[in-house]
């Protein structure tokens, strides 16, 4: 048996984490980004109508995206 080094096994789980190959990983980028997602459309609250707009654009981008990857 090979031991595993430490930075190696950091970098699988982010590399897990950034692609999931479980569907547990895929619930975990969910919520991570659920949180993420509504601290920043709180936060672009009080802004230009325009700057809001890009927001809602990245966020239809980025659930878009989930929603493809939840698929497979």
């Amino acid at each position: 048996m090979r031991a595993v080094e430490p930075g190696t096994m950091v970098a699988n789980l982010l590399l897990d984490l950034l692609l999931p190959a479980t569907d547990r990983a895929v619930k975990i980028q969910w919520m991570v980004m659920a949180v993420v997602w509504l601290v920043v459309l709180w936060l672009t609250r009080n802004l230009n109508k325009d700057y809001r707009l890009f927001v809602y654009g990245l966020l239809a981008v980025n659930l878009g995206w989930f929603a493809v990857r939840a698929v497979h």
